[in-house]
């Protein structure tokens, strides 16, 4: 915007006295002015924008265009001028980590115990069992008087297998938020990963002398290899010589965040349990509040530890907020005031792992916030977001009578990624890794199930504000016209407009590090920086090779997946119609080609690189 400052008188109308209020100590308040943008600027950045995209992977550097940062004071009258102040108005936003939260059971008047959780991870199984007494009623307090124990059974293919678990070895204890015992613990069996199990559990209890044990309960499960670095870099076909190449000076990546403590000590154990041959590098840390450890470091953590490991040797920043900033204002404001100063060097690829309700920001937030991303687009940069964990809706919970798409995935400006994960495959669908040698292994939709125990589902669908772009509507149009009558009622999204995700990555079971504590996640909040810092990789490469920076990915993406589909790993299996509580009757299907649960599907690394790498000349 050009122009000068002006200072202008606000009449009184336009203020509230508080007459009544008690006197207080100065308090300095930072704000956030955003400007309304005029109609015609806005129009030109659109063209600016298709135009930038259009062939972007044959151009060479011309001089990166730049985000400005300008002040000014109040201009005209506040309530015409002002799209929005940020620091009086805060929002709630939907975080999409994979923290599991296992809900209580139906509890029926069996004396069974209920499996709460059960979670293999190597050769041991970890139990969560939520306690029932002899005569079937909840133990409440304090643990049962003829509470002993369990017997434990685990049947593989060919093999039966019994352990028993002492009172003292059951670990249980009531919780006080429900009063309910829960009891926790570990057990050593042999097993084989992506083979069918199943595990049955008795309580054992002793009355009067006599032995007895409870009704059975079991549970079926599939113990699928837990991601890390490694194996990523072995599925998605990534060249390890790539790894270890020596960076660009301006290669450089981000990851953006919301009221997340920042742990500098997890990031380093990260490196040194499953970085060793990625060479993670941090970054400077912008924003505020990062360092309150009232706060979760979950997301932050994970968030971190992918981007900078898919992205070897790239320096990764962290751009914090204070706030569930829900319209990102003070993240782009950051982000303007690191291009203001020429000797920054500004990331290029960013990974955003938050949602919320497409509609909680209503047509004038999502185009507020669309603005911002153009122009980060049109500047080079590359924006990639998770597509959530609640399948076609926004929420958790009740099954409306429409789904709720989540935003910033379901914007057209930045590339969304869905989740997928491993089961064992069959003749014709099978990709293998070092890491399981000889196991034949498929990708598929990640969606809530007891046998993998994958707790999330991809999500995906179709925007309520946004048009489907050129780039996709024949992708849109197929997937339609294949799918027929496998579509939900049409009432329950819009078929014209913007279809996400673009493409997807491993969401299930991931391996990261809080402080020295091994946690295992799932959500799209990992699919999103690993699969960004992967791109970033091939931005380095360009940079290199003296070619524009990747920008705005979409355009290519399809354009790829028209000319040489082989680049991607098409996912075929699976539906989004879960959210973590329950699943409804109507979802989206995974099938060949496009569809809005995993997009494109997941990427050939190593084709992408040199498909994207070619010189203009060449």
């Amino acid at each position: 915007m050009k122009g000068t400052s002006v200072v202008v008188d606000v009449p009184h109308e336009y203020w509230k006295l508080l007459a009544d209020a008690k006197s207080r100590r100065t308090q300095n308040i930072p704000l956030i002015f955003v400007i309304k943008h005029n109609d015609r600027q806005v129009s030109h950045l659109e063209r600016k924008f298709q135009q930038t995209t259009l062939d972007t992977y044959q151009h060479r550097i011309s001089g990166q265009l730049t985000l400005k940062t300008k002040q000014f004071q109040i201009p005209s009258i506040v309530s015409d001028h002002i799209e929005h102040i940020e620091g009086l108005s805060k929002f709630p936003v939907l975080l999409n980590t994979a923290v599991p939260k296992h809900p209580l059971a139906n509890k029926a008047q069996s004396n069974a115990p209920i499996i709460i959780s059960l979670t293999p991870n190597e050769k041991n199984i970890e139990f969560f069992i939520e306690l029932k007494c002899s005569n079937g009623k909840i133990a409440y307090a304090i643990i049962c008087p003829e509470f002993e124990g369990y017997k434990v059974t685990l049947r593989t293919l060919g093999s039966t297998t019994s352990q028993t678990v002492s009172l003292a070895n059951a670990n249980c204890r009531f919780y006080t938020l429900q009063y309910i015992v829960f009891c926790r613990f570990v057990l050593t069996f042999n097993i084989r990963k992506y083979q069918q199990n199943k595990i049955s559990i008795q309580s054992k209890f002793v009355e009067n002398g006599q032995t007895s044990y409870s009704a059975s309960v079991s549970k079926e499960f599939e113990e699928v290899s837990k991601v890390t670095p490694s194996l990523l870099s072995s599925l998605y076909n990534v060249n390890t010589s790539t790894l270890k190449q020596k960076r660009h000076a301006k290669s450089r990546q981000a990851v953006v965040g919301f009221s997340n403590y920042y742990n500098l000590k997890s990031f380093t154990a990260f490196a040194q349990s499953f970085g060793k041959n990625f060479n993670l590098k941090i970054g400077k840390v912008y924003g505020t509040d990062y360092k309150n450890k009232s706060y979760h470091e979950n997301e932050t953590s994970l968030d971190m530890e992918y981007m900078a490991a898919m992205g070897a040797g790239i320096v990764t920043d962290y751009i914090s907020g204070s706030t569930y900033d829900y319209d990102f204002t003070q993240f782009f404001a950051t982000l303007a005031m690191l291009e203001s100063n020429k000797r920054n060097v500004v990331p290029l690829v960013y990974s955003i792992s938050y949602a919320t309700d497409e509609r909680a920001h209503g047509a004038k937030g999502v185009r507020m916030i669309d603005i911002n991303f153009m122009k980060m687009g049109v500047s080079g940069k590359t924006v990639f977001a998770a597509s959530g964990d609640n399948g076609v809706w926004a929420q958790s919970g009740a099954c409306p009578k429409r789904f709720g798409p989540v935003y910033a995935s379901s914007s057209p400006y930045i590339t969304s990624v869905g989740g997928t994960q491993l089961i064992h495959g069959v003749n014709g669908s099978c990709r293998y890794i070092s890491q399981e040698s000889g196991i034949c292994l498929e990708e598929i939709v990640a969606y809530k199930n007891a046998l993998t125990n994958c707790l999330i589902t991809s999500g995906g669908g179709f925007s309520e504000y946004h048009s489907t772009p050129t780039w996709q509507k024949p992708f849109v149009q197929n997937y339609l016209t294949s799918a027929g009558k496998r579509l939900p009622p049409s009432t329950y999204f819009n078929k014209s407009n913007r279809a996400y995700p673009d493409i997807s990555l491993l969401a299930h079971g991931y391996r990261y590090k809080q402080s020295n504590t091994d946690y295992v996640v799932d959500g799209t909040s990992a699919s999103s920086p690993a699969i960004a810092g992967l791109f970033s990789l091939i931005n380095d490469q360009r940079l290199k090779l003296g070619m524009k920076p990747l920008g705005f990915l979409n355009p290519l993406l399809y354009r790829l997946a028209k000319t040489n589909p082989g680049v991607f790993y098409d996912i075929v299996t699976g539906k989004n119609n879960c959210n973590r509580q329950s699943c409804c009757q109507y979802g989206f299907e995974a099938q060949k080609g496009y569809d809005p649960v995993t997009g494109l599907g997941s990427i050939n690394h190593e084709l992408m690189m040199k498909l994207l790498t070619k010189n203009a000349s060449g």
